[in-house]
């Protein structure tokens, strides 16, 4: 019978650091996008296309938001556009971490 009984463990992580307003939307995950990732847009050259993508250094121009939710590829993510977030629970990847403050702030998202 104890078989039956599923546990999951879940660890609460701080995300919102204040009352700024938080703007979302929408789009198409070009490639895999884990929760709170830094996104940005990538246009297909060929079918012209814009998809959403773990943000790069080469990209730092095209970031959108980032990512609510995680998303495989061709998968919806939603993606906050403003608000006040804790910097440590944003993942920049390889990006700078002021040249991915500097971005967001341009967006209207402080990182704290």
């Amino acid at each position: 019978m104890a078989n039956l009984v599923e546990k999951r463990n879940f660890t609460p992580q701080k995300f919102y650091a204040g009352e700024f307003p938080v703007v979302t939307e929408t789009g198409t995950a070009g490639a895999a996008i884990a929760q709170h990732d830094m996104i940005m847009s990538v246009t297909d050259e060929d079918s012209g296309a814009v998809t959403l993508q773990p943000a790069t250094t080469a990209g730092i121009a095209n970031v959108v938001g980032i990512a609510v939710n995680a998303a495989a590829k061709d998968e919806p993510v939603v993606y906050i556009m403003t608000g006040e977030v804790f910097a440590d629970a944003v993942n920049i990847g390889t990006v700078d971490a002021a040249a991915a403050k500097a971005a967001l702030r341009k967006l209207c998202i402080f990182l704290v």
